[in-house]
C-alpha cells in the first residue's frame, strides 16, 4: 500500500468520525500494508486469497452479509484487479448501510502493471463519481493520490 492511501485514508476517518465504525474491507490481503490499524470497532478483512489480515475468504462479488451491515467499507487498491468490479460496487452498496461511508482508493492511467493476481483496469479522475455511484453512493470527496497515479474517493450511500 502507498504511504499516500494510508495517509488520505487516515484523514478521511478522522474527518468522518469513523474510528470506532463497524468496518468491511473488501481486498483486505496484506500485500504491503494496511488501514487495519486506523480503526477500532468491528473490523472483518474479506479477500479471494487466505492470508495476513484476511478474517474471511469470500467472492467479492458475493458477499455474505445481509443488508445494511456495515457503517463503512474499504476498498483500496482492489478494483483495479476486479474483472467485474460493477459486480463488487454492487455488493458493497448492499452490505453499507443507509448513510454509510465508502472509502475507496485505485490506481489511474499511467501506474505500471502490476498483477495480484490480474491487473485488468486503470480509472481517471472523471470515474470517480461512476464508482461510487455503482456502490449507490454519492461522492463526498475526490483526491488524486499525490505520490502515483490514483484516485481518491470518498462517498456517502443515499438513504
Amino acid at each position: 500500500m502507498h504511504e499516500s492511501v494510508h495517509a488520505w485514508v487516515a484523514g478521511v476517518v478522522g474527518i468522518a468520525r469513523l474510528r470506532d465504525a463497524s468496518v468491511l474491507e473488501v481486498g483486505s490481503l496484506d500485500i504491503n500494508g494496511s488501514v487495519r490499524d486506523l480503526f477500532g470497532g468491528p473490523y472483518v478483512g474479506v479477500d479471494a486469497t487466505p492470508g495476513p489480515s484476511v478474517d474471511r475468504v469470500m467472492d467479492a462479488h458475493r458477499l455474505a452479509f445481509p443488508d445494511g451491515t456495515f457503517d463503512a467499507v474499504i476498498c483500496c487498491e482492489m478494483v483495479e484487479h476486479d474483472a467485474a468490479f460493477w459486480l463488487t460496487l454492487a455488493e458493497i452498496g448492499r452490505v453499507l448501510r443507509p448513510d454509510g461511508a465508502l472509502i475507496l482508493t485505485t490506481r489511474g492511467n499511467g501506474f505500471p502493471e502490476h498483477r495480484y493476481p490480474y491487473d485488468y483496469w486503470r480509472f481517471m479522475p472523471d470515474a470517480a463519481g461512476l464508482l461510487a455511484r455503482l456502490a449507490g453512493c454519492e461522492p463526498v470527496s475526490v483526491t488524486d493520490d499525490p505520490q502515483d497515479p490514483g484516485v481518491f474517493v470518498f462517498a456517502r450511500k443515499v438513504a
